[in-house]
């Protein structure tokens, strides 16, 4: 009787010591998940910090740009920021990430990544109810944001940043910075950064030229103002 008391307490411990284990075991993978899900969630709360800065940091950069640079030119597409990278047209590579630069204006200018046509660009729809007085957004500053800015710490961000002419005028000349106030002396900016497996943060703002009626000459300076982040999908 003794050794079969022996053998069911051992079957016991044995089943006892399993299910402590398995326990363990639960309780051990439930803290890694745990782990890795902090991580990767303050991973992305940093990139998107990240992204959110350079966006911005364009816009400056652009309205610092823009103080010296011929407006009508930009308007036009003749002209693009100094350092920017290369050409507004083809593809870049960021991180693996393949931009496409005339896909990502297209989007932009008629809601497409195909070339758009005359009249899609001044079509009312409505994202761009002006028709004739729609932005036709040009690629102006482009590049890795580390190029234009140099960090101790350089991230894997593309930084985009389009000018247009203020839809609230209504001459009818999308590439002229004409008309009367409040549209005249004012451009759209709307800047896109890109990183790491394709994150993108965007953010908007009207670039002010401040001219003092009365006054020989504008202020120097471009002003930034109505600044804000924008939703912005995947292409």
């Amino acid at each position: 009787m003794s050794s079969g008391h022996t053998r069911d307490d051992r079957g016991i411990a044995l089943i006892t010591v399993l299910l402590v284990a398995s326990l363990i075991f639960v309780v051990g993978l439930g803290l890694t998940l745990v782990l890795t899900v902090g991580q990767l969630s303050a991973r992305n709360h940093r990139e998107a910090a990240v992204l959110h800065a350079a966006a911005g940091g364009g816009i400056e950069l652009a309205a610092d740009s823009l103080a010296v640079d011929d407006w009508q030119a930009v308007l036009g597409g003749w002209l693009v920021a100094q350092g920017a990278d290369g050409a507004p047209t083809g593809v870049r590579t960021i991180d693996a990430q393949a931009i496409d630069l005339d896909a990502e204006t297209n989007l932009l200018n008629c809601g497409r990544r195909d070339a758009c046509s005359t009249a899609e660009r001044v079509a009312n729809t409505p994202a761009r109810p002006w028709g004739a007085n729609n932005p036709s957004w040009q690629l102006y500053l482009f590049g890795p944001f580390s190029a234009f800015v140099p960090a101790r710490f350089p991230s894997a961000t593309y930084v985009l940043v389009w000018v247009a002419d203020d839809s609230r005028e209504t001459d009818g000349r999308p590439d002229l910075d004409g008309g009367d106030p409040p549209g005249r002396n004012v451009l759209r900016a709307r800047a896109l950064a890109v990183g790491r497996d394709g994150a993108r943060r965007v953010v908007e703002a009207e670039l002010v030229r401040v001219c003092l009626e009365g006054r020989p000459a504008c202020e120097p300076g471009i002003r930034v103002q109505s600044q804000r982040e924008a939703r912005h999908a995947l292409p």
